[in-house]
């Protein structure tokens, strides 16, 4: 494993949680030495919209090969919240072997999901996760190389086929599990994407919508949120609406 010649991940995220993914990345180093072939930055971070009250820290590791047993639990104990807290919301990371990355299905296959403080899921034997559908298409267009090749050089690209049911997926299972401004916010960048192909922060998605609706006044509260100014949520009536609107765009007929 070389380091990255992309940009400093710095420039994308405050001080203390660039610091932050630097230990994550040595601690991964350390855990899987050669096996690893590199750390990437995803989300918030790289798309210009990361706010430490309301965002995580999202990480995908790449190794050369599926991990043992004890690398998983190694990797889990590293990560605790008792060994390494998250100065932002928290760490979302997940570890993929590199034959999963290049053959994209569905719902890709994952060796360990840490969702701090307290969420562990080892991956052998279970269902994929089809959130790294979405993972893998920022990573390519934009994700930061922490340690390791080039995004670009490591993720599949996604057709937009692909794409757009994943972000389905996602808003139904928002509908469901997720709050109001986050149900609204993903929805919000789900519509630009189908309508300009085109991949966006939270924020940056929903300053497009707000500007295609009749009322914006959902989507203004759902910024005003994650932007760390107000407490207030969307009202459920109204987020559920809002996304099911979007859902009619991504699942015509």
């Amino acid at each position: 494993m070389t380091p990255s010649e992309e940009p400093a991940a710095e420039l994308r995220l405050d001080s203390t949680s660039a610091a932050y993914a630097r230990e994550v990345t040595e601690r991964l180093r350390a855990t899987l030495g050669d096996k690893l072939i590199g750390v990437y930055l995803h989300g918030s971070a790289v798309l210009g919209d990361f706010v430490r009250e309301r965002s995580d820290v999202d990480i995908v590791a790449v190794s050369d090969e599926p991990l043992t047993d004890n690398e998983c639990n190694a990797v889990a104990e590293r990560f605790s919240s008792e060994s390494l807290s998250c100065p932002a919301r928290g760490l979302e990371l997940h570890i993929v072997d590199r034959a999963a990355v290049e053959d994209l299905v569905e719902s890709p296959p994952f060796q360990l999901h840490i969702a701090t403080p307290d969420r562990v899921i080892v991956g052998h034997g279970r269902g994929g996760d089809p959130d790294l559908v979405m993972h893998y298409a920022v990573l390519r267009e934009r994700g930061v190389a922490l340690a390791g090749p080039p995004a670009s050089e490591i993720f599949p690209t996604v057709s937009k086929e692909k794409l757009v049911r994943a972000f389905a997926g996602e808003l139904r299972w928002a509908l469901e599990h997720a709050s109001p401004a986050y149900q609204v916010l993903n929805a919000c960048r789900a519509w630009r994407f189908v309508e300009e192909n085109v991949l966006t922060s939270k924020l940056a998605g929903a300053a497009w919508a707000r500007e295609r609706v009749e009322d914006p006044a959902t989507i203004e509260v759902a910024l005003r949120h994650r932007r760390a100014e107000s407490s207030a949520q969307p009202k459920t009536r109204d987020a559920r609406a809002f996304v099911e609107s979007v859902l009619k765009r991504l699942e015509p007929g």
